[in-house]
C-alpha cells in the first residue's frame, strides 16, 4: 500500500467503529468490575468452572471445556491450580482410565456461595448502561459472536451437555 492509500485508509479508520477494539475495552471494563466486586484471588474463568462443577459433579474435562468455553490446555492447568487450592478434586474416570472426573469440594462450594452475590452484581453492572431491551439484544449478539446457539435459560444439564 502506498503512502496516499495508507493515509486515506487511516483517515477512514475509526477505533469507535472497530469491533475488536470495542470488545477489548469492554473486556477491560468487565474485568475491573469483577475484581472490585468479587476480588482478585479468584478469576472469572475459575468462577465459571466452579459454577459448571456445582451443577454437574463428576464432569469430565471435555464436559467442562464445552460448558465454559475454556480451551483444553488452559482447563488442565486451571484445574491443577484449583485442586491445589482445595476447591476441586479430581480422580480417574472408572469407565475410562485415560480420563479424569472432577468434583467441586466443600471449600469450592463455600467460595462460590460467598462470591456468587458479587458475581451476580458484576453481571448486572456490566450491562447496566443498556436499556432492558438492549440488554437482551446485546446478550443474544454476544452468544452469536461466541458461536453459542443455546438459549439464555440453558446451562449445564445433568448429563453435562449445554
Amino acid at each position: 500500500m502506498d503512502k496516499i492509500e495508507f493515509r486515506r485508509r487511516l483517515q477512514m479508520f475509526s477505533l469507535l467503529e472497530a469491533p475488536g477494539h470495542l470488545l477489548r475495552r469492554n473486556h477491560q471494563r468487565s474485568y475491573e468490575i469483577f475484581v472490585r466486586l468479587v476480588g482478585e484471588d479468584v478469576t472469572r474463568q475459575q468462577i465459571a468452572l466452579l459454577v459448571a462443577l456445582a451443577k454437574r459433579q463428576g464432569a469430565s474435562q471435555s464436559d467442562l471445556v464445552e460448558a465454559t468455553g475454556i480451551d483444553k490446555s488452559t482447563m488442565k492447568e486451571m484445574v491443577g491450580r484449583m485442586v491445589s487450592r482445595g476447591w476441586v478434586e479430581r480422580e480417574r474416570d472408572p469407565q475410562d482410565n485415560r480420563a479424569w472426573v472432577m468434583r467441586i469440594t466443600e471449600a469450592g462450594c463455600a467460595l462460590l456461595a460467598e462470591r456468587l452475590p458479587g458475581v451476580e452484581e458484576a453481571q448486572r453492572q456490566i450491562i447496566a448502561p443498556l436499556s432492558p431491551a438492549d440488554r437482551e439484544t446485546f446478550l443474544r449478539c454476544l452468544r452469536i459472536l461466541a458461536g453459542i446457539d443455546a438459549d439464555p435459560g440453558q446451562d449445564v444439564s445433568e448429563d453435562g451437555s449445554i
